[in-house]
């Protein structure tokens, strides 16, 4: 999952889908590298999956 969010942004967008399916702890550290990306489409869906976890 972490060489699929190195891609470009279609790729992220499906390493974080993947990551919503998962839904647990392991997948904290590509949400946060979301969180630091340049395309808010990125951002704004791994602060949403982060949310859930509080």
């Amino acid at each position: 999952m972490f060489n699929l969010f190195q891609g470009n942004t279609k790729n992220k967008l499906k390493a974080l889908k993947i990551a919503e399916e998962l839904s647990d702890k392991s997948t904290l550290p590509i949400l946060r590298k979301g969180l630091r990306d340049i395309s808010p489409e990125v951002v704004e869906i791994s602060a949403l999956l982060i949310r859930k976890f509080k």
